[in-house]
């Protein structure tokens, strides 16, 4: 999976891995990234962190990313 997009005034890319779980019923579940640090672009290079996105029952989507550039 790729991410693309500006973090600051950065626009380059990088690369997550991801693992999903879902839970029975109407909705619902997680899904949670990490960021590959081998894979980042340009100024980019070197990112890593890890994120997520949350489904909740009523259908609203929360994503987070936490990452550091070294």
């Amino acid at each position: 999976m790729r991410a693309e997009g500006t973090l600051t005034v950065v626009a380059r890319s990088f690369d997550v891995a991801r693992s999903a779980a879902t839970t029975s019923g109407r909705g619902g579940g997680a899904q949670f990234v990490v960021i590959d640090l081998a894979r980042g672009t340009g100024e980019l290079a070197g990112i890593g962190g890890t994120g997520g996105l949350a489904m909740d029952q009523d259908g609203a989507h929360r994503f987070w990313l936490e990452y550091e550039l070294r």
